[in-house]
């Protein structure tokens, strides 16, 4: 029995935590850079062929500016870069631009990354199939989630814990999903 109880003590626990890799590959960071990249060579072909004028000059050196910025941070904050490709955003005020799906995908993957930053009041959550909103507390820690069951009062505490809850699957979903048992702010329907 006590031979049981040291193995136990030493066995090397298994671990969910993701590598810096897995991370990366989760939310398509090196997809979202190779994008980046593939709009500054677009941008800067528009402008040698006198396409767009002053304004897409304006807007070509905003963005190279930012991604070259941002291109060396051990964590981007790419704020400025999803503004710049939100729909109906500055790319697309464009005509020739609108729509194009190179500035789709960069919103759509800049967005997904900061999304995964930290809990936040309202954004919703995804873990191990079930989803969630997270609640408004009276201190400054979020992460207090109110699941979408129909289970009265289905709250989990994760404050201070987001870390943890990507390491076992858990992310901010995309702030349109409609929830079956709760409305946005964690009431049930």
């Amino acid at each position: 029995m006590l031979h049981n109880f040291f193995k136990n003590i030493f066995k090397k626990k298994s671990s969910n935590k993701l590598t810096k890799s897995q991370y990366w590959k989760k939310f398509e960071l090196v997809e979202l850079f190779d994008d980046l990249f593939k709009a500054e060579t677009l941008l800067k072909g528009l402008i040698q062929e006198d396409i767009g004028g002053v304004e897409l000059q304006k807007f070509t050196d905003l963005f190279v500016e930012e991604l070259y910025y941002i291109h060396g941070d051990n964590v981007p904050d790419f704020t400025s870069i999803m503004n710049l490709f939100r729909p109906n955003g500055e790319w697309d005020s464009f005509p020739f631009l609108k729509g194009d799906r190179l500035g789709t995908e960069i919103y759509r993957r800049s967005s997904r990354w900061k999304r995964n930053q930290g809990f936040k009041m309202g954004d919703k959550v995804s873990l191990e199939g079930e989803f969630g909103v997270v609640l408004n507390t009276d201190n400054e820690f979020c992460g207090l989630i109110c699941w979408d069951t129909d289970v009265e009062n289905d709250t989990e505490d994760w404050r201070g814990m987001f870390e943890s809850f990507q390491d076992i699957g858990g992310e901010i979903i995309d702030p349109d999903y409609k929830f079956k048992f709760i409305n946005d702010d964690g009431s049930k329907k």
